[in-house]
């Protein structure tokens, strides 16, 4: 039969030998050489001659919070590129005016970047913000910061995540205020409209989502109606709403090809950034070792419920001491590999870790722009954890080398496979660097297989999906900074062109 589309012209690194590919109702027919799909062009196909750019399968994020990424494009006021603190205050400051009365909820300050190295604190948003409720969400997710109309929404007490004389809140605390200041459920469409652009933009044409909460969902469900969702969306429901999408009566499949609950997320602990991350030794630049949010048994009695469930369990744990926790519970929830049940982050495993994960068939999931963001000489890991734990950080040459399937996404801090390679192929220590074949496969084919999803995505050869990156050069030569996505395909259509 003949294609609806033929790429040629084209070089496919995954696919040796090979200048085209032929697409029938959003499905690979063939990929070869030009001359043998000549047969493929009938008097309707289309023909699309790329003179030598490279095709890749469409990247897979396994990791990140899109609704999030989009509301940090239509909502929240973005943090994530001021130079200081002050500068932090006067874009609160503005955006205050401009929202007069309403809640000013901004993203992705990190103070590791600022001359200041401190942390935004309740008298700072007080001075920028003084009238309307204010927070600031740190990069991480894992510590908000607020001004006193918005602390006076926190019913809890002081403890190890309430600091209200600094404002901070940290983990469940910060998360139980997050809660309380969804947006409507417009705004959360249109976020998911912006997040599918901004994909797109990228070359990644699906996602995990680890924000699964039932507003989040019908959010996803009307995007779906309206046409303005153009990624695959693997949503991960919330450990303490398993229940969400029975009770909003959908199927597994809800939105078909393009949305499906895959699995259910868990916290054991918290970041880095935070002080939050479970450690077996404290904090070089702190008094504490972190904190476990959830403890084995409880999380071993969850496991077990995920997976009679049929679904998948996706453990957030960056720590050693949290890394062991979740070992620990996997032993006694009795976990096989038929779940193909992950460790979000892995940041800080041992050898006797990564020797057990591979004994219990677990998946890495892990995110190299923390690497490209934090890791390295004078950057905050190395401040807060010291230079020979930071060396230890994120090894990714350890993972494969213990057999460990490997998936990389972004957490959204920011997304791009194109940003986060530098962190797998040239980072700054020798236990996180792979070949960039391996890291190209973590964003495709080993993120596919950590969905359940490689059947049909992941790689370029005949009866996939026809989801494709086209890049204006190859990975395995050009820097990945000086390599630009200039078109990106979802089943065979164009969603992005440059």
């Amino acid at each position: 039969m003949f294609a609806d589309l033929v790429i040629r012209g084209a070089r496919f690194p995954t696919a040796p030998g090979a200048d085209a590919l032929a697409v029938r109702g959003g499905v690979i027919q063939a990929v070869g050489g030009s001359s043998e799909l000549q047969g493929f062009i009938g008097p309707h196909t289309r023909i699309l001659d790329l003179n030598g750019q490279v095709v890749l399968p469409g990247f897979i994020d396994a990791h990140t919070h899109f609704v999030r990424v989009g509301l940090e494009r239509t909502l929240y006021v973005d943090l994530s590129d001021v130079g200081s603190l002050d500068e932090a205050l006067e874009r609160l400051r503005a955006a205050a005016r401009e929202r007069r009365g309403d809640w000013v909820v901004a993203r992705g300050w990190d103070e590791s970047r600022w001359p200041e190295r401190r942390p935004l604190e309740r008298a700072d948003l007080d001075r920028a913000v003084p009238r309307q409720p204010c927070c600031a969400i740190r990069v991480d997710g894992h510590l908000v910061v607020c001004n006193t109309p918005a602390l006076a929404r926190c019913p809890r007490a002081d403890d190890e995540l309430v600091d209200r004389k600094r404002g901070h809140l940290r983990e469940g605390a910060a998360w139980e205020l997050l809660d309380t200041i969804v947006p409507d459920l417009a705004t959360l469409v249109d976020a998911i409209a912006a997040a599918s652009r901004h994909a797109a933009e990228l070359g990644v044409t699906a996602v995990a989502e680890m924000s699964g909460k039932p507003e989040y969902l019908r959010a996803y469900l009307h995007a779906l109606e309206e046409g303005v969702l153009r990624t695959r969306i693997f949503l991960y429901i919330p450990q303490d709403r398993p229940g969400a999408a029975a009770a909003l009566g959908t199927a597994r499949d809800p939105g078909g090809e393009l949305l499906r609950v895959v699995g259910v997320k868990a916290f054991v602990d918290g970041s880095i950034g935070a002080r939050t991350a479970a450690l077996t030794s404290p904090y070089r630049d702190g008094d504490t070792a972190g904190t476990i949010l959830l403890g084995a048994e409880e999380l071993a009695r969850i496991w077990r419920e995920v997976s009679h469930a049929g679904l998948q369990l996706a453990v957030h744990a960056i720590g050693d001491r949290a890394i062991a926790e979740v070992l620990r519970a996997a032993r006694l929830a009795g976990v096989s590999g038929h779940g193909r049940h992950r460790i979000e982050h892995l940041e800080l495993p041992t050898e006797e870790h990564l020797r057990e994960m591979a004994d219990l068939e677990l998946v890495a999931s892990m995110q190299p722009n923390f690497v490209v963001n934090w890791s390295g000489p004078g950057k905050l890991y190395e401040r807060r954890l010291g230079p020979e734990r930071d060396a230890c950080i994120d090894p990714h040459a350890l993972v494969l080398a213990h057999g460990i399937p490997l998936a990389f996404g972004s957490d959204g801090m920011p997304m791009g496979p194109l940003y986060g390679l530098p962190g797998a192929v040239s980072p700054p220590y020798e236990a996180q660097r792979i070949p960039v074949e391996e890291a190209l496969r973590a964003y495709t084919a080993g993120a596919a297989f950590s969905l359940f999803a490689e059947d049909e995505l992941g790689e370029i050869a005949p009866g996939k999906r026809a989801d494709l990156v086209v890049l204006s050069d190859d990975p395995r030569a050009a820097r990945p900074g000086d390599i630009r996505v200039e078109m990106t395909f979802l089943d065979g259509e164009v969603i992005f062109a440059r």
